[in-house]
């Protein structure tokens, strides 16, 4: 696994597929793996547990993938302070939170209008144009989020589920495109291992007695889950996820924007014992619908 651009065939064929659909299954169980962790684990105390894992394999690694192509500069340090905040604390601590409410189905679905963030994002910061479809697709974007919301008949206490989950959806698309000029200058896994490392950190202040009372007393299902999204989930797939990116397979790396949410809600159904309902096939297809006109070229 190179950090930097692979010539590697097999990458851009049927191994590469291959590769692309784990790729899915993982990140799509990891909405499932959340949704039983915070059975056991506070949001916080999940977050902490899973990226202070993450960050000890990151830096294991850290001489193999972690180092940068070239030096890093003074000027991107508060660059790589925020994308590493977003990521870390803005992200999975969101996702966390609102999967204490919504369902992990249903949270995997919410998340996957992060790339219409990605692109309100790169039109406000990288000046980049807004079309007629970026305009549809955030209509549908918002219908498809209304239904499902309204289809997991929450109460006005719990509204914040979900935002919770399209807040960290924004978040993860601040990264994206904030991390934009830093993966161009030091390559993307390095990026990766030192955002991870740093976020960390902003989760130090947030430790507290409750935390280690949490971990003594957690179950074997929940080790579980926390490895998986330690492991599986986070370091395992970004290594796969950049040696795609590095194989130039990119092309092909859309389909799992439609995989993800799919096998989240699959997951969810056998795996949590969640319903599929009319509302979440009518919320879904919406979701799906607008990440098409964001992502699908002319």
């Amino acid at each position: 696994m190179g950090i930097y651009p692979s010539t590697d065939s097999r990458l851009n064929g049927s191994f590469g597929l291959v590769l692309l659909i784990v790729l899915s299954i993982i990140w799509g169980l990891a909405f499932v793996a959340i949704r039983r962790a915070v059975a056991e684990l506070t949001p916080v105390n999940l977050t902490i547990l899973r990226w202070l894992i993450v960050s000890a394999g990151f830096l294991i690694l850290a001489p193999v993938i972690g180092r940068p192509k070239n030096p890093v500069k003074r000027e991107h340090v508060p660059t790589f302070l925020v994308v590493s905040l977003m990521s870390v604390v803005g992200y999975h601590l969101s996702l966390n939170y609102g999967e204490t409410i919504v369902s992990a189905g249903l949270a995997g679905l919410l998340v996957s209008i992060e790339p219409i963030f990605v692109v309100l994002l790169s039109v406000i910061f990288l000046k980049e144009k807004i079309g007629s479809r970026v305009i549809i697709a955030i209509m549908l974007a918002v219908a498809g989020a209304v239904v499902l919301s309204v289809g997991a008949d929450l109460s006005f206490s719990q509204i914040g589920g979900p935002l919770a989950v399209i807040f960290s959806a924004f978040a993860f698309a601040a990264y994206s495109v904030g991390s934009k000029p830093l993966v161009e200058e030091y390559g993307a896994l390095p990026v990766a291992v030192w955002a991870a490392v740093i976020g960390t950190l902003f989760l130090l202040p947030l430790l507290s007695w409750n935390f280690v009372t949490e971990v003594q007393t957690l179950s074997p299902g929940g080790w579980l889950s926390v490895l998986f999204l330690a492991i599986l989930s986070t370091i395992f797939a970004n290594m796969i996820l950049y040696s795609l990116v590095g194989s130039r397979a990119v092309s092909r790396l859309s389909v799992q924007l439609y995989l993800i949410p799919v096998v989240g809600v699959i997951g969810g159904v056998l795996l949590l014992g969640e319903s599929l309902t009319v509302t979440t096939i009518i919320g879904a297809a919406l979701l799906l619908s607008a990440t098409t006109l964001v992502t699908v070229r002319r």
